[in-house]
């Protein structure tokens, strides 16, 4: 298949370029799906960091707020996986509302104009809003889009992108939408590598304390398990027809659980003292003040206080039944993470 992928360049993207020229990755979850080799074409701006790829790949110069950039690249392209996103700590809301939500747009439109029978878009789990109070404790593809106050901009532009996609799934465009839990692993370690960053942090002591309850409950899913799920979902979709919506998560982890594993896995202290809310969120808001006026990226902001307060668990059961996919448990894949994180030489020596 020829496909032409957005985002290549970021976390997710350079692993699922990898996935898709060689066929599959190493390790994985016994019984998986995926495996195909593909065509692949790149889509990147004139300074995007182009190190690092496999042989063979493709590089078309474009921007998913360009239009007209996008259907000269999709042009005698089978399928199109639409994997860029905003994903920053701190940025203007127009740029997240430019990328996240009209550079859908601009994908759907380009893709019709170029004649593309096969789409994906990566979406993200916080398109749902946090699940404490559904039923079950979960989201799935039966969840709705989150109708409420949203947390970030991040939260909010996803989330208008997600209405968007399933209008147009509605409409009978041939588009199928994953929904990746936390996504970590090994790979660059950019602002969508939360969870590996929080581990360094954690491996440096640079937290004083942890935020939320351990009772909070998050999905993490593995980076090469999301790559194969992509995969797995973009090749079951028949050429020309309306595709389908999977939830890819890994395991649901209490918080306090996670916290334990790294310090087993990892061999490290963490803190075990909580951060109350009202001093973590004051704090927050003083580091993005000077974030702002300094231009750095701040450690911890009001909305990533009020992330931590609130359960994000997963129901992947359509993908297990209907792809053969699962995620592997979420400790197998922290040891992978911090063996590489030793390997590189960023993880404290036991």
């Amino acid at each position: 298949m020829k496909i032409l992928l957005t985002g290549a360049t970021g976390f997710l993207g350079r692993v699922l370029t990898r996935h898709l020229v060689e066929g599959g990755v190493e390790g994985g979850v016994e019984g998986s799906a995926g495996g195909e080799r593909h065509d692949v074409a790149l889509l990147a701006r004139p300074t995007s960091d182009r190190r690092g790829f496999p042989e063979g790949v493709e590089w078309v110069t474009g921007d998913v707020t360009d239009r007209a950039s996008l259907v000269a690249a999709f042009r005698g392209r089978d399928a199109v996986v639409h994997a860029a996103a905003l994903v920053k700590i701190l940025a203007p809301a127009d740029d997240f509302d430019r990328v996240n939500v009209a550079g859908l747009d601009h994908v759907l439109a380009a893709a019709e104009e170029a004649g593309v029978e096969r789409l994906l878009y990566v979406s993200s789990f916080m398109a749902f809003g946090p699940t404490e109070n559904l039923p079950g404790g979960t989201a799935d593809e039966t969840t709705p889009p989150a109708d409420r106050d949203w947390i970030n901009h991040y939260e909010r532009t996803k989330t208008l992108a997600d209405r968007r996609a399933r209008r147009a799934i509605a409409e009978g465009v041939p588009l199928s939408v994953v929904y990746p839990g936390v996504i970590y692993g090994p790979g660059a370690l950019t602002e969508g590598n939360i969870l590996v960053r929080h581990l360094l942090d954690l491996a440096a002591k640079k937290l004083p304390g942890l935020l939320g309850s351990p009772e909070r409950v998050w999905n993490y899913v593995f980076v090469e398990d999301v790559a194969r799920g992509i995969a797995s979902t973009l090749e079951r979709a028949a050429p020309g027809e309306p595709g389908w919506r999977y939830v890819l998560g890994g395991e649901n982890v209490r918080q306090g659980d996670l916290y334990d594993h790294v310090r087993e896995v990892g061999g490290i202290r963490v803190p075990r003292r909580r951060i109350p809310d009202w001093l973590a969120t004051g704090t927050g808001f003083a580091a993005r003040e000077l974030a702002r006026l300094t231009g750095g990226t701040p450690a911890l902001t009001p909305d990533l206080v009020e992330i931590y307060r609130h359960d994000w668990a997963l129901d992947s059961t359509r993908a297990a039944d209907e792809l053969g996919w699962r995620g592997r448990r979420f400790r197998d894949g922290l040891e992978e993470t911090v063996n590489w994180l030793r390997e590189i030489g960023r993880w404290p020596k036991s």
